[in-house]
C-alpha cells in the first residue's frame, strides 16, 4: 500500500494548485474517471455517492480563518499494488470501506494541544475511485520502449484520490499533514494506512508493498563543539542571573543531545539569554529549553517579572533624573515570549 500526500509545488500539475477554490481539482479528477468511461461519483464517510458540486462546496465553505496564501485543501491518494487489489478483487466496496478506515486514522494522526483527538466527524473530505493508470516518460517500460506515455497501464490499477479540507469540521483548527512532524507524523501515518490494510482485509504484505524508509543518521561530527559552545552560553548567562536561578551546563548539553541540536532548542536558549540580560527570571529555562512552550504564567512568576524590572529600572536610572514607567515595558518591536502554535 502506497499512500501519498500530493504537494502541488512538486508535483508537475497545475491540477492540484491548493490555495484557491478545489473547483480545478475536482474537475481533473471527474474527467480523468470520465476518460476510463465510468460515472464519475465521490463518496465521503457518511455516502457512497455525491456530486462533485456538493463536494465543492463542502471543501471551499470550509475555510473560515485561512488567509487567501494558505492551503484550502490537501489532495492524497491510496494506491494499492496489485496483489492487494487481486486479495480484495478489486472490489470497489471494499476500497471505499478501507478509505474511510484511513481517514479516520489521517484525523487522529494529528496532535492537538492538551492531548486532544480529532475524529471522522472533525474533518472535511471527499475522495473518487480512479481504476486506471497511464505510463509516464520515467516509467521502465517507456524507458525500454515497450510502452508509450499515455498508454494504459497492464493489470488491476485501482486507486483512490481524496480531497481534505485544510480547516476543521468547526473552523477552528488549520490541519496540515505536510507540517511540522510534530503535528502531523506523515511517515506514521503512511505506515498506518499499510497495516490497515492487512488487519482489515487478512492480507499479509510483501516486502516491497511496505513503507521501508531509510534511516536518516544524523550527522554526529560537530557535537563535540556545539556542546563545548553550549557550555560556554550557559557560563555567560549565569553570570547575569542570582544564584538560585542558575543553571547546570551538562543539563542543558543533555536537553541539547535529546533534542538533536534543533532549531527550536537554539531559539529558546537565545531567549533565555536575553532574558538574562533584560534582567528578567528564568526560573522557567529548563522547562523551556526541553519543551519549546512556555509554562503556565502564574501571579508568582509576573509578580517577580515586575519586581525584576523595576530593580533593573533603578539600577539603571542616574541619580536626581525622573524615571520614566515606559522603560519597564518591553522595547518597541521585541517580539512576544507567546509562541505561536499552528497545526
Amino acid at each position: 500500500m502506497y499512500a501519498k500526500l500530493i504537494n502541488p509545488k512538486t508535483h508537475g500539475k497545475a491540477a492540484y494548485t491548493n490555495t484557491g477554490s478545489c473547483a480545478q481539482t475536482l474537475n481533473y479528477l471527474q474527467h480523468e474517471a470520465v476518460g476510463e468511461g465510468r460515472e464519475a461519483a465521490f463518496f465521503t464517510s457518511e455516502s457512497d455517492e455525491i456530486s462533485a458540486g456538493q463536494l465543492l462546496h463542502t471543501i471551499d465553505t470550509n475555510v473560515k480563518g485561512l488567509r487567501a496564501t494558505e492551503a484550502k485543501f490537501y489532495s492524497l491518494v491510496l494506491s494499492p499494488s496489485e496483489q492487494e487489489l487481486a486479495h480484495i478483487g478489486s472490489d470497489p466496496d471494499k476500497l471505499r470501506a478501507y478509505t474511510r478506515e484511513v481517514m479516520r486514522q489521517y484525523a487522529q494522526n494529528f496532535a492537538l494541544p492538551g492531548g486532544r483527538q480529532l475524529g471522522p466527524e472533525d474533518i472535511k473530505w471527499g475522495a473518487i475511485l480512479h481504476q486506471d493508470r497511464t505510463h509516464r516518460g520515467t516509467d521502465p517500460e517507456v524507458v525500454a520502449g515497450t510502452a508509450k506515455v499515455g498508454e494504459k497501464r497492464a493489470g488491476l490499477q485501482a486507486h483512490v484520490h481524496v480531497i481534505v479540507s485544510a480547516r476543521n469540521a468547526e473552523q477552528q483548527l488549520t490541519l496540515n499533514p505536510g507540517g511540522r512532524r510534530q503535528r502531523f507524523d506523515l511517515m506514521r501515518w503512511q505506515e498506518a494506512a499499510g497495516r490497515q490494510f492487512e488487519r482489515q482485509f487478512g492480507y499479509v504484505a510483501q516486502a516491497h508493498e511496505k513503507l521501508r524508509p531509510k534511516a536518516r543518521e544524523r550527522d554526529t561530527t560537530h557535537d563535540a563543539g556545539r556542546l563545548d559552545k553550549i557550555a560556554g552560553r550557559v557560563a555567560r548567562i549565569n553570570l547575569l542571573v542570582p544564584p538560585e536561578q542558575r543553571l547546570a551546563a551538562e543539563q542543558v548539553q543533555g536537553i541539547a543531545v535529546s533534542r538533536q541540536f534543533d532549531k527550536t532548542f537554539y531559539r529558546m536558549l537565545s531567549r533565555v539569554e536575553e532574558r538574562a540580560r533584560d534582567g528578567r527570571p528564568i526560573d522557567n529555562a529548563v522547562q523551556l529549553l526541553t519543551t519549546g512552550r512556555e509554562q503556565a504564567f502564574t501571579p508568582q512568576r509576573q509578580a517577580a517579572t515586575a519586581l525584576h524590572a523595576v530593580q533593573r529600572l533603578v539600577r539603571s536610572t542616574p541619580a536626581g533624573q525622573d524615571e520614566r514607567t515606559e522603560h519597564v515595558a518591553e522595547k518597541p518591536g521585541r517580539r512576544s515570549a507567546e509562541l505561536d502554535i499552528e497545526m
